[in-house]
């Protein structure tokens, strides 16, 4: 009967419909990939790790072999699954992109940081390219590339505690007075 009296009314809604599938399928697939991505923990360990460091050495920290472990776990996981290779490679990039998230943010909540800290930062960023490149089939380094721009470029992505969090950062390894401090954080707020 409805289809009899408004046949616009129903393709209308048949179009909007079969449009907003892709959308639902991305949005699927990223929630897949959040899910099997077992790395909730992580940004404290970030967060967490020691970062006044003295002296540069050529070790990365710990949580970078962890998480590369975990993302190991999460392609066997999907290669077990039943899933096509076109969704597997997809929800690899999605776990890329939820590494490099986690990441930026427990680099976010780093306390204290001298030069040879976020020296260490870049290392461990380069361990963790290279080591990620081995499971994913394209190349991870521009999926990566927000982390450095957190450090050196203004980026809209980021959210306002994620911003304030590396101006601290920036402010105790700089020495900054607290009222500078507060100052810069007041203008972004």
């Amino acid at each position: 009967m409805l289809l009899q009296n408004n046949p616009a009314i129903v393709e209308d809604f048949f179009v909007l419909l079969v449009d907003s599938v892709p959308d639902v399928i991305e949005h699927l697939h990223r929630t897949t990939a959040r899910s099997l991505l077992h790395i909730n923990g992580y940004v404290d360990r970030i967060a967490n790790a020691k970062w006044e460091v003295k002296e540069l050495g050529l070790e990365h920290n710990g949580y970078v072999d962890l998480l590369l472990g975990e993302f190991k776990h999460y392609k066997t996981r999907l290669a077990h699954g039943g899933i096509h290779k076109e969704v597997q490679d997809r929800l690899l990039e999605y776990g890329v992109e939820i590494v490099a998230e986690t990441l930026i943010e427990g680099l976010s909540r780093v306390k204290r940081c001298g030069d040879e800290g976020r020296a260490l930062m870049s290392l461990d960023l380069q361990v963790l390219i290279n080591g990620l490149q081995h499971f994913v089939p394209v190349n991870v380094k521009p999926k990566l590339q927000m982390v450095e721009t957190a450090y050196y470029l203004p980026e809209t992505e980021y959210v306002q505690t994620q911003v304030v969090g590396l101006i601290n950062l920036v402010a105790a390894m700089k020495g900054w007075k607290r009222k500078t401090r507060l100052e810069v954080i007041e203008k972004i707020e």
